[in-house]
């Protein structure tokens, strides 16, 4: 009797085993698949910034718009969303897809699957990205903030889209560069003596992507990390963003007044159109 229940604990330790890695594998095939067709525009003109209309946001990824400047406020402002939401939302489909092979990967770690050198690469690539070594950590680093926040902060940092390093430089979170490899451009002022200069990007998704690696990875933003943890409260995480300016509380009172007078928490809600997923084609961009 004992050897037939010793003998059926480990059939069904076997069956488990098999299902979990067939789950795993199942996994990493449907996330490969998942695909999003990106439309690249150029800004020549305001119309080429397409209102977004409602919650299911169509996927564009605008570069070069230097014209915001030149409309009214309300108009500006309006414009500036329609442009940030899709990047926004393009860079968190990205950083789901890859938040999900972290976790496959740990997975088959686990269960010591061998991985592809690919596989390797991507995960040491991620590991110092976002400077730590631990699987757990890194994905609890791969929460992105809020659209709302983002926008807010983006706002404040360009100007609404008006300064010259959004403009010249598709920077629309006043990231910093601080390499000379970097492509850069050099900014007006100096601090303490040293020259100042700011990364430049081909579109604004490298700006997004940057500003997120930043909190994402920074020992200085270790709060705001834990905060979103608990909570994606954006009016809870400004308060752990102070240090984001040299204005310190003052930046926090003022992302607040425009995240309030803009109503921009409705925009956390907001989704891809589903219509533009789809397989790999060689006519479109794609992630």
């Amino acid at each position: 009797m004992r050897v037939n229940l010793l003998h059926n604990g480990k059939f069904w330790f076997v069956v488990c085993l098999v299902v979990i890695i067939g789950a795993i594998i199942f996994l990493s095939k449907k996330i490969d698949k998942t695909i999003l067709v990106i439309d690249h525009v150029t800004v020549e003109k305001i119309e080429d910034i397409k209102p977004i209309k409602d919650s299911l946001v169509v996927p564009i990824l605008y570069s070069d718009v230097t014209l915001l400047n030149e409309l009214d406020m309300d108009t500006r402002k309006r414009k500036f969303i329609d442009i940030l939401i899709p990047t926004v939302l393009i860079y968190h489909h990205q950083l789901s897809r890859n938040k999900e092979k972290v976790k496959i990967l740990q997975e088959k770690a686990r269960y010591s699957m061998k991985w592809t050198t690919d596989d390797s690469l991507f995960i040491q690539t991620s590991f110092d990205r976002y400077k730590t070594k631990n699987f757990n950590e890194l994905i609890k680093r791969m929460n992105p903030p809020p659209i709302s926040l983002a926008i807010a902060q983006a706002a404040l940092e360009s100007g609404w889209g008006s300064s010259r390093f959004f403009k010249e430089a598709n920077n629309v979170f006043g990231i910093w560069s601080f390499s000379e490899n970097d492509n850069r451009i050099i900014a007006n002022e100096s601090r303490e003596g040293k020259q100042i200069y700011l990364k430049k990007y081909d579109n604004l998704l490298g700006s997004v992507e940057d500003y997120h690696i930043l909190l994402a990875s920074s020992d200085t933003y270790r709060d705001f990390r834990d905060c979103i943890q608990r909570s994606n409260n954006v009016y809870e995480l400004i308060w752990y963003l102070r240090i984001y300016s040299e204005r310190r509380d003052q930046y926090v009172i003022m992302l607040r007044n425009v995240i309030v007078a803009n109503d921009l928490t409705k925009y956390d809600l907001y989704r891809i159109d589903p219509d533009f997923y789809d397989y790999p084609s060689d006519k479109n961009s794609i992630f």
